[in-house]
């Protein structure tokens, strides 16, 4: 009980600053008539003094409630008349936030505080001694706020009370501690609730008060009886405050509260109070024992909305980008220092060589003025030399302390980002009761690891695919209790879902005991829609068929329903987990239930990343997709029934080139000499060998998700920003892995003797858009491109003029020149008339796309159609 009243106590020290600073700094402005003051600042005044109110009562600090009522009373007739108040209003409320302050402060440090009976009578004649009977009412405003923090509060106090629960029925004893953490949760729950008026769901938490009293005093024991009626109280709360948040009708909470009065027997249990009353009214503070309330320190926190950190976080990763750039910056600094002391030895030598000379000469003005210059370019080029070096150890400061500052702002940020698993899938437990009573079934559900901390994206991302999955348990998964018995199985079905954190990844794996996969009826399923042939379909194995699962517009129900059959099958949570670079596994016990598991990284801000060289091109691969890095003879590599495969710990991998596993247009690997470079990239009990140019370096980057026209290639996962500006796209390996065919290539890897390069054509990309340009200029590169860019048309022609390229490909809205005014001043150009014109631009209109073919346009591909591989295939067919 005095552990409960310290934590009130403390919370209370905390939040009465709070809110007297909030109405101190409204006054303040009020009082210089400042002109901003308006109906927010008002609301603010009225919601600051109700708050303290409602946590001086549940503190039962008597005469702080009082001050905090009339003060709420006052600020709703200032809002209300909407005028300022007098100067002795301002004096009245001055002096009552006093007493307010010194009234906790005595408390706090065991004196007597002082008498507030003034401050009550000074607001008593501003407010017309208006009688305390009549208290302001709560605005609907205010009541909705309160409501919506109930929602988040409740959902923490029913998750603690449930771990509890579940440790007893795993075998953990109910000590004192625990027991009294339930009791107090329990306590808090009512009074929070009797703030949010939620009378229904005060009186289950009240029973629940009543019950953890008993067990704490020795009267009541844990047994399966009693958490079985504590669990419907539990419940019941949830879909109390469920139907209030979506306007349902209210459930039936009568048979848990009946359980519950069973479980307390008949005779009504002693009211037990949680806090005991610091001060009675008109009497003085109490002398304090050893058990009174401690002084104690709370860190102070803020709101903070989810979208300011996603924003903060994008922002750290373009730091870190720029701090990469540094290290080009110091590079080229480095060069420059080196290109200075050459030019300095050389001037040594050079004057080393001519001072004999000069000195034979008759002295004569122009020999002065040639010595005088030549101490001038000395003197120049010693200076040079030192502010050369003076720059490069500033910048080489600058850049360390910007690569520390970046990181540590993003570990900040990550920090601040990461929530526990219960604040997203708290809801899951109303969610399957729910889906049981729908599909008249019994369902035992239970979720491990909702403490757990992840990154928020993470969770929410994972959401609404582990919903599916759950529903697909309940539908596909579990019989009903008859099949069940006649199964010999229990009559309820079991469900969990299991949340656990291995290194950086976070694993969530969803059991159920139900009927398990049939295959026969998705192998029937399959030939039926036209995913395998018969053929296929009869050699295919458990691993192949339960892969169809994940396939876009796959699935077995019989009919569409609100619980399962849309039709999309599992399809989301593959697409969700290539989302988050993450991995799906679906494993059948026929009989006895499937085991769903995902894989998927802690945090989607930074990851660490493997850059490869492939075709002249960075590509980055996630570590954690990478099995091993191996540097073999091309003598290694075996012919197995017409593959090309690597013996690797006595399995055999698939060897493939990168280049094959993206399908680009050049797969074949031309070795000269006998070493390769082959990543092991593996995907759950997938694996294969990749070969690559080279290994370039590993990294940690922020992966930025991918605009058009390359978003929707489930290949990749996004890009990461390199030094030079270029982006680095970023592979799926798990998408790699699933959509290769390797019967598509017999032989990727040949020996061939060194050729000349064939020559590149070089195409000009015109765009404003940085990333339009950036993804542009990386496809086409992948696909054997020379590339140049401009910001608009006017740069482009000026590049037109200095060098040749076989293609241009330009937007249309631009500053400066657009890119019809380029089309037009290339055909006067005799010399560029020649070279074809790719128009891409979001300008559809038949005259838009007429005017660009009639002043010579090769061809006009409109944005919101546009597709990388129609530009592609254009390209092609004009060079």
């Amino acid at each position: 009980m005095n552990d409960l009243r310290e934590m009130l106590f403390a919370a209370f020290q905390v939040e009465h600053k709070q809110h007297l600073g909030g109405i101190r700094a409204i006054l303040v402005k009020m009082e210089q008539g400042d002109s901003t003051v308006g109906r927010p600042d008002l609301d603010e005044l009225f919601r600051c003094a109700h708050s303290l109110k409602a946590a001086a009562r549940a503190c039962d600090f008597h005469f702080i409630e009082t001050i905090s009522q009339r003060l709420e009373m006052l600020f709703s007739r200032i809002r209300k008349s909407g005028s300022p108040p007098r100067q002795e209003v301002f004096g009245a409320i001055r002096n009552a936030l006093t007493v307010i302050e010194d009234w906790a402060f005595g408390l706090t440090e065991k004196r007597t505080p002082p008498e507030p009976r003034d401050a009550v009578e000074a607001l008593d004649r501003v407010l017309g001694n208006v009688p305390r009977a009549n208290p302001s009412p709560v605005v609907d405003e205010l009541g909705a706020k309160l409501l919506a923090a109930f929602q988040i509060e409740h959902k923490e106090h029913l998750e603690a009370i449930r771990s509890f629960l579940s440790e007893i029925e795993q075998g953990g004893l109910p000590t004192p501690a625990k027991v009294d953490e339930a009791f107090r949760r329990a306590h808090s729950l009512k009074g929070a609730a009797r703030l949010a008026e939620l009378p229904s769901t005060e009186e289950l938490a009240h029973g629940l008060e009543n019950v953890f009293a008993r067990v704490r005093e020795g009267n009541l024991s844990l047994k399966r009886e009693a958490i079985r009626a504590i669990g419907q109280g539990l419940d019941a709360i949830e879909d109390d405050v469920a139907a209030l948040v979506n306007k349902s009708p209210p459930p039936d909470t009568s048979s848990a509260r009946k359980a519950i009065d069973q479980l307390l027997g008949k005779e009504p249990s002693r009211e037990t109070t949680i806090v005991a009353n610091a001060i009675a009214a008109n009497a003085s503070v109490p002398e304090r024992t050893d058990q009174s309330v401690p002084s104690t320190t709370m860190a102070e926190t803020v709101r903070v909305s989810a979208e300011n950190l996603d924003r903060l976080l994008r922002s750290t990763g373009q730091l870190l980008s720029e701090s990469l750039r540094q290290k080009m910056v110091a590079r080229e600094l480095n060069e420059l220092d080196r290109e200075i002391d050459g030019l300095e030895r050389e001037w040594a030598r050079t004057i080393s060589a001519i001072v004999p000379s000069l000195q034979q000469l008759t002295t004569t003005p122009e020999q002065s003025r040639l010595n005088r210059s030549i101490n001038v370019v000395e003197k120049q080029i010693r200076a040079l030399r030192r502010r050369g070096r003076a720059v490069r150890l500033l910048q080489q400061r600058s850049s360390w302390n910007l690569t520390l500052l970046g990181g540590q702002i993003q570990q900040d940020v990550q920090r601040v980002r990461t929530v526990s698993a219960e604040t997203v899938f708290q809801g899951f437990r109303k969610m399957m009761r729910d889906l049981a009573r729908d599909e008249g079934k019994e369902i035992d559900f239970r979720i491990n690891g909702l403490e757990i901390e992840a990154d928020r994206m993470v969770l929410q991302a994972l959401k609404d695919p582990l919903m599916h999955v759950l529903r697909n348990a309940v539908s596909h998964g579990l019989e009903t209790p008859d099949e069940r018995r006649r199964l010999g199985k229990d009559s309820v079905g079991h469900v969990t879902l299991h949340l656990e954190i291995v290194g950086s990844r976070l694993i969530i794996r969803v059991e159920e005991d139900g009927r398990g996969i049939d295959f026969a009826k998705v192998a029937a399923v399959a030939v039926s829609r036209r995913f395998l042939t018969e053929t296929d379909a009869a050699t295919a194995s458990s691993a192949e068929l339960a892969s169809l699962l994940f396939a876009a517009g796959f699935s077995t129900a019989r009919q569409v329903t609100g619980l399962s059959g849309r039709g999309m099958g599992l399809s989301v949570v593959s697409e969700a987990a290539a989302r988050l670079q993450g991995e799906v596994e679906l494993r059948s016990r026929p009989e006895s239930g499937t085991i769903f598991v995902l894989s998927v990284p802690l945090t989607i801000s930074t990851q660490r990343l493997l850059l490869v060289s492939c075709h002249a091109q960075t590509f980055a691969i996630p570590l954690h997709s990478i099995e091993r890095l191996l540097r073999i003879k091309l003598q290694e590599i075996e012919l197995v029934e017409g593959r090309q495969t690597l013996i690797l710990q006595g399995q055999s991998l698939p060897v493939l080139s990168l280049a094959s596993l993206l399908e680009l247009s050049q797969t074949d690997v031309e070795v000269e000499g006998d070493n390769l470079s082959v990543v092991i990239l593996r995907s759950g009990s997938k694996r294969t060998a990749a070969i690559v140019d080279g290994f370039l370096e590993e990294r940690e980057a922020l992966i930025h998700e991918l605009d058009k026209p390359v978003a929707h290639l489930s290949k990749l996962a996004g890009g990461i920003f390199l030094e030079d500006g270029s982006v680095s796209l970023v592979l799926n390996v798990a998408e790699v892995i699933r959509t290769f065919k390797s019967t598509e290539r017999s032989q990727i890897v040949r020996r061939t003797q060194a050729q000349p390069e064939k020559k590149r054509s070089t195409v000009l990309v015109v765009d404003d858009s940085l990333t339009t340009r950036t993804l542009e200029k990386s496809i086409l590169e992948t696909h054997g491109y020379d590339v140049r860019i401009a910001m608009d048309g006017a740069e482009a022609l000026a590049q037109l003029q200095l060098e040749t390229v076989d293609l241009v490909i330009t937007d249309v809205q631009m500053p400066h020149m657009d890119g019809f005014q380029l089309l037009g001043e290339m055909k006067k150009n005799a010399r560029l008339a020649q070279i074809p014109v790719i128009v891409v631009t979001s300008m559809s209109s038949r005259e838009d796309q007429e005017r660009g073919l009639a002043l010579g346009a090769d061809a006009y591909i409109v944005k919101r159609k546009f597709d990388h591989d129609e530009l592609l295939k254009t390209i092609r067919q004009i060079i």
